[in-house]
């Protein structure tokens, strides 16, 4: 069987049809065959293994002949709310984050923010999650959410069963064991930093504040850092 897997929402047992850029790709540029093996993903649970029948100009018939629980789609959800940053550094970060499990990543709109960072679209950030799980082999993509003010993101804390706030300032308190949550946020600041009042809110509103060490990361690379330890801490490399 063929690993190579394209999206199809809605994919079923039977005929599916694949379409736009996922059709382009296996048809044009992977140039799959009648008779080729494939697997669809949904958006879903379970990963979906067909055989080409058809390849058409627009479009490629794919017959599911079985569905299996995917493995790989993580078992904790994880929020990353991050501070809206330079393009470059966030496209690799959602990359990244979303290989390693990450659920819904949150821009979040700080004092610090750029006004050019805060038109960035989404959009294209979606296009990169969707295109990591499927090199990860996830079937479950990472959610790329509409950007918040860091008030509103404060406010949604409590939904959570651990907030980490990985905070410059801070040098004693650790990522703790998180084996029995469920459901666990992290807060990374801008480029510049979270102002003090800033700070104080996240605090204020249920968020740990935790250390990633002695040297002061990059954003891109401290949401990537804490990511990989609360999946480590959480149990989820273990499963």
């Amino acid at each position: 069987m063929n690993d190579k897997r394209f999206f199809v929402l809605g994919a079923k047992l039977g005929k599916n049809i694949v379409e736009g850029d996922e059709h382009n790709h296996l048809a044009n540029v992977m140039r799959f065959k009648v008779g080729d093996e494939v697997i669809l993903i949904a958006d879903d649970d379970f990963d979906y293994y067909g055989t080409i029948e058809e390849i058409k100009k627009n479009h490629t018939v794919v017959n599911v002949t079985r569905k299996e629980k995917n493995l790989c789609n993580p078992t904790v959800e994880v929020t990353a709310f991050v501070a809206m940053n330079k393009r470059e550094q966030t496209s690799l970060m959602v990359r990244m984050l979303s290989e390693l499990g990450v659920s819904f990543y949150v821009p979040i709109i700080t004092k610090w923010t750029l006004g050019q960072d805060r038109t960035d679209k989404m959009e294209r950030y979606q296009k990169i999650a969707d295109q990591s799980v499927k090199q990860c082999r996830r079937s479950r993509t990472m959610k790329i959410m509409e950007p918040q003010k860091l008030e509103a993101a404060c406010k949604s804390f409590k939904e959570y069963d651990e907030v980490l706030f990985a905070y410059e300032n801070e040098n004693q308190n650790v990522i703790p064991n998180l084996e029995q949550k469920n459901r666990i946020a992290f807060v990374i600041g801008p480029v510049a930093g979270f102002d003090k009042d800033e700070a104080e809110l996240i605090e204020k509103s249920g968020a740990k504040s935790v250390t990633l060490g002695k040297r002061i990361l990059r954003a891109d690379t401290a949401a990537i850092a804490i990511a990989s330890v609360i999946f480590e801490k959480s149990g989820e490399w273990k499963k």
